[in-house]
């Protein structure tokens, strides 16, 4: 039987947020009869804070008007999801019309808050002459602020900094550099500000670059978009920057593991730390404080494992047995499940002996491996000390289960426990052990 992989995915590239790939904006119709307003109430109940995603796409206004029951259908109207909160520096300006799209002529700014216009003038910029960029920097040279913070701007902006001449690379930094704190905190303006800290990476200008934000760390990585602007710096910085990373994290990891984009930085700033062990220790000590609630926590669980796998002897020591504390409890739980897997995986053969005791124990109740072997989750905790334990393990504990028919008849009433009976089995007609 074929299990679903989805429930044991691993958490993504610890960097890899890039902006730069938007999704194209699909136009829809509205029906005749709007359907009744649905609520859904069965959603995942979790403690997690969920920070809010922001998305380049255009938000969808549905109008239908039932002028024919039968055959009447009118196009949805779409608008930009932040044309209420743009500035008014450009409010009064003439407002970008797709008929004259492919023009230069008029105010670009406007054109830029727009979504084909601002692709068309990437495109124009990207493709045209020194004299048409020229011409199309100029125009937007005054509105660079106001556009690095704009929607559909932004990327112009990306734009200018990724295929302008160097000239205009530093006066986008002249003048956007008293502003980089503001940026930094700014859903769009954080992607230029990562997009200008790359530029300046290497050169004189990074420096003073740096300086502008570098008081707010503690502000930074605990902001679901500066979190973004410390990543690129330690993507950037490496080692050279772990010392100011760590005074960000120190004393407020409780507040950190709480979401992904924290758990990221805890993640990196560990990694990247190790050559000065005492700071590191300090915050590995506060992880270990919530060693128990990362363990079933959605992004949490990622850092134990980290710790699991490349943490120092003593933190790998501490986490395991917590692992065999809470056994049962993290096998049966979503996230608690893929700590035990790693902490499986990763350990020497006392460690797994351990479980191998714990899996077997009935205490009065029904054996645990039963209870583990029949569960969404726990499932895939017995199969993988099946596949990963040392051979000698593996046999002893294939001999005591295959031994045990009452036992084997009880997995297999269960559509999960079917999934270990048929691993056991396999590897009983391959007689890999002569049992």
């Amino acid at each position: 039987m074929n299990q679903d992989p989805d429930e044991k995915d691993m958490i993504g590239d610890l960097l890899d947020d890039s902006f730069e790939n938007v999704g194209k904006i699909k136009k829809t119709y509205s029906s005749n009869r709007p359907p009744a307003l649905q609520i859904n109430q069965n959603y995942n109940q979790s403690p997690i804070y969920y920070p809010k995603v922001y998305s380049p796409q255009v938000q969808q206004k549905q109008n239908s008007y039932d002028l024919d029951l039968r055959l009447t259908k009118v196009p949805v109207q779409q608008s930009a999801p932040n044309s209420a909160s743009k500035l008014k520096s450009f409010d009064n300006t003439v407002q970008f019309n797709t008929v004259d799209e492919t023009s230069l002529d008029g105010d670009l700014i406007s054109k830029c808050k727009d979504q084909n216009g601002a692709r068309c003038i990437q495109k124009a910029f990207q493709e045209s002459s020194q004299a048409i960029k020229e011409q199309i920097f100029n125009k937007l040279e005054k509105g660079l602020l106001s556009l690095s913070k704009d929607v559909f701007g932004n990327y112009v902006i990306q734009n200018l900094l990724e295929f302008g001449t160097p000239l205009q690379q530093q006066k986008i930094l002249i003048f956007l550099q008293p502003h980089s704190s503001q940026l930094a905190f700014h859903p769009y303006g954080c992607r230029v500000l990562q997009k200008l800290l790359q530029n300046a990476h290497n050169t004189p200008d990074f420096p003073n670059l740096f300086d502008t934000f570098k008081t707010r760390v503690r502000e930074l990585v605990i902001d679901q978009h500066g979190n973004h602007v410390v990543q690129k710096l330690i993507q950037l910085m490496d080692s050279d920057i772990s010392l100011w990373v760590l005074d960000g994290i120190e004393g407020q990891v409780n507040k950190l593991v709480i979401n992904s984009f924290g758990c990221r930085i805890i993640q990196k700033a560990v990694s990247i730390s190790s050559n000065h062990p005492e700071r590191q220790m300090k915050i590995l000590i506060e992880i270990m404080n919530l060693a128990y609630e990362l363990c079933i926590s959605q992004y949490g669980n990622y850092i134990i494992q980290q710790l699991l796998k490349d943490g120092p002897f003593i933190i790998k020591n501490q986490i395991q047995q917590i692992i065999m504390e809470k056994l049962e409890e993290y096998s049966l739980n979503k996230f608690g499940s893929n700590v035990v897997d790693c902490a499986i995986k990763c350990s020497n053969n006392q460690f797994k002996l351990k479980i191998m005791e714990l899996l077997l124990n009935q205490n009065n109740q029904q054996v645990l491996f039963v209870r583990l072997s029949t569960n969404a989750y726990g499932n895939y905790v017995v199969q993988n000390f099946l596949k990963f334990a040392d051979q000698e393990i593996q046999k002893e504990l294939y001999y005591k289960i295959t031994n045990n028919q009452q036992l084997l008849q009880e997995i297999q009433q269960y559509k999960f426990g079917q999934f270990v009976y048929q691993m056991l089995t396999q590897k009983l007609e391959l007689e890999t052990f002569n049992l």
